[in-house]
């Protein structure tokens, strides 16, 4: 047995693990003690990868029409596909997703994006725009680039405040965090204290000083008014005048002007004197102050303008880019910039409402650009739209008129049996890597492992499949160098090769990785304009007083398990959807522990066996976003209640009714 070092990439936390392998295999996962971040922890689904690696519908070979292929005939046909439809429809013709199953191969996801730009298409879409577009717009109309992002210092702040999110079990969002419960903990014991906002008494609300169990949809009507009671305090107002333009300062005094503590205790269900205490924290702690807002905020009505809030309230209490408060990485491989020219965001042209997020087009869109036939060719890097995407019906029948549906995947999955291409993908432990989620990850700097096995059968990397595509065009995707000549090591060492690392550092450090110091003060003169933070934009202004606040009846909200990372069940049992519901709620309706329950929307309707806890408001239905037999999809809209600032479907506080089942 030997055991290799190396680190989890099912998410951005990326843990440090030591893999045992023997005879060729690997057998066993376990944290490594010596990684300075995660320092021995890894979660379930890190401890279960071997499973994983080794489980029973794992792809080997290439399909062509649904039968066993080689990668030359699979790639020539494929090739001849796209080339056809680039001369009949234009470059746009061809589309990518990429999901969360390649979003932490970084030689993979660096190459979808060359890939893309060697055809000329601008057909590039990810899932960020499922669930993270409003941190992106906010970022972009804040700060001037939709990738800086505020990151956590546990080992300083003061105050630490939730608002629907719980990195217990995601490990992050925002802040990647490893050994999330020990980093809580220890944030405490330096004399932090922890805020949890939630309409669901999470993981994470269970290691809080203060729960407070708010009504969905409140969390706008809650910030404004954090951000209105800070203007009474002097050092508050200072703290924007250091920072901001004066009119933008006046713009967002008068925006939050409606919004005062009892409007905000009447929306959010809780107690003046509750919202009294986290002001008076905050004042307490002003210069040491994290605030996060996580999916059940982003993927709500208004999550854009709870994002630009929690701006203001962070530039407000003298925290933002601030040592003690939440500071930004600048990268490593995706080293931050400033934009040259500011450009207006493109519209989609099947639905000109809509704009393009971070240059991406947006997921919400993809359905019309296929019907309409705009788009001719998809492939799918590492997702499942059908469990992620509203209106799942739908894009299952359009999927039928493409001329070629490429997946690129590690197993087999209800799409593989709908593609006319599957390309089989090498896994984690199957391929080098470099930590790629720098701008919110937790540690500064930069890590790397090698592959700890051999691939088998006949998978490949995801940047050789799409190298190997470029080499039969005119434009390869790396010139001078013959695809097969590359290696996973010599393709993320010229990665490295404009950043302030050098490859051989960083590839000899291995998966314990090499540190940057965290630097402070650099965002505003490096990237806004003016050197100010653009506190108030017209339009969040606009929709601000336009919001309509929490709905009445019961609504959905989304939540995260630990056994899954969205659709692939990595570790433990349960396949079927499950529906968290208040006791009380459940007595009213008729409804015991497994009993199965109909959830409607004005869109349409699924079926969740009820799970009956306390820890959940009245009113409030929790179920797992992206889980294949949730299908939450069903209930949500890509065509309405999608907003026209982040093109964001839905997904959080959508009204519904709830019908028991009798079977």
């Amino acid at each position: 047995m030997t055991d290799h070092l190396s680190f989890c990439r099912l998410c951005a936390a990326s843990c440090g693990i030591v893999v045992t392998v023997e005879d060729g295999k690997a057998v066993r996962v376990r944290g490594d003690n010596e990684h300075p971040v995660s320092r021995g922890y890894t979660c379930s689904k890190g401890r279960a990868l071997t499973e994983l690696h080794y489980r029973s519908n794992r792809l080997g070979r290439p399909k062509l029409r649904q039968k066993p292929s080689d990668w030359q005939t699979t790639l020539d046909d494929l090739y001849a596909t796209i080339a056809t439809s680039i001369s009949q429809s234009g470059p746009d013709s061809i589309a990518l997703y990429l999901a969360t199953g390649l979003a932490y191969d970084s030689a993979g996801q660096v190459a979808c994006g060359m890939w893309m730009s060697s055809i000329g298409s601008s057909s590039f879409y990810t899932a960020a725009t499922v669930d993270n577009s409003p941190v992106l717009v906010a970022a972009e109309r804040i700060a001037g680039h939709p990738m800086l992002n505020p990151v956590w210092e546990p080992e300083s702040a003061q105050l630490t405040i939730f608002f629907g999110t719980n990195p217990v079990v995601s490990h992050g969002y925002g802040t990647t965090l490893a050994d999330p419960i020990r980093r809580l903990r220890e944030n405490r014991e330096v004399g932090g204290k922890i805020w949890v906002l939630d309409p669901r008494k999470t993981e994470t609300a269970s290691h809080a000083d203060e729960y407070v169990a708010v009504r969905p949809g409140s969390d706008v009507i809650l910030l404004a008014a954090l951000v209105h009671a800070l203007f009474n305090e002097t050092k508050c107002v200072e703290a924007l005048h250091e920072s901001c333009r004066n009119d933008d300062i006046d713009r967002l005094r008068e925006a939050v002007q409606p919004f005062d503590l009892d409007r905000a205790a009447l929306a959010a269900g809780v107690a003046r004197s509750v919202i009294e205490q986290l002001i008076s924290d905050l004042l307490d702690r002003h210069g040491r102050v994290a605030v996060f807002c996580g999916t059940g905020i982003t993927m709500s009505a208004d999550g854009v303008i709870a994002e630009w809030l929690r701006w203001a309230v962070l530039i407000m209490t003298d925290s933002l880019d601030r040592p003690g408060g939440m500071r930004f990485n600048r990268g490593v491989v995706n080293r931050l910039r400033a934009a040259l020219v500011e450009a207006e965001p493109q519209p989609v042209t099947t639905r000109p409402e809509l704009r393009r997020v971070a240059g991406q087009m947006p997921v919400a869109a993809m359905v019309d650009e296929i019907e309409c036939g705009n788009l001719r060719v998809l492939i799918l890097a590492g997702g499942n739209p059908l469990s992620a995407f509203p209106e799942p019906d739908r894009f299952r029948r359009a999927l039928s008129s493409l001329d070629a549906l490429v997946v690129i995947d590690v197993a087999e999955n209800e799409l593989t049996d709908l593609a006319s291409h599957v390309l089989p993908a090498t896994s984690q432990l199957e391929r080098a890597d470099l930590s790629l989620a720098e701008q919110v990850s937790f540690r500064s700097g930069m890590q790397f492992t090698s592959a700890v096995i051999e691939a088998e059968a006949d998978r490949r990397p995801v940047w050789w499949m799409l190298g190997s595509l470029a080499a039969r065009s005119p434009r390869p995707l790396i010139a001078g160098a013959p695809i097969d000549s590359l290696s996973d090591e010599t393709f993320l060492a010229g990665l490295l090769g404009h950043g302030p690392l050098e490859a051989e550092e960083v590839l000899t450090a291995g998966p314990r990785g090499v540190d940057l110091e965290p630097t402070y003060g650099w965002v505003r003169p490096a990237m806004c304009k003016d050197g100010r933070w653009s506190i108030a934009p017209k339009d969040f202004v606009t929709r601000l007083g336009n919001h309509r606040g929490p709905e009445t009846g019961f609504v959905l909200v989304p939540r995260r398990e630990m056994a899954w990372s969205n659709s692939v069940r990595i570790a433990g049992i349960g396949d079927e959807p499950v529906a968290l519901l208040h006791p009380a709620d459940a007595e009213e309706l008729g409804v015991g522990e497994g009993s199965w329950i109909a959830l409607s929307s004005a869109y349409g309707s699924m079926v969740a066996a009820a799970s009956l806890t306390t820890g959940i408001r009245r009113g409030v239905i929790s179920v797992t976003h992206g889980h294949p037999g949730s299908l939450t999809g069903t209930v949500t809209s890509s065509t309405h209640e999608v907003d026209p600032l982040t093109a964001m479907p839905r997904m959080s506080g959508l009204p519904l009714q709830v019908t028991p089942l009798a079977f």
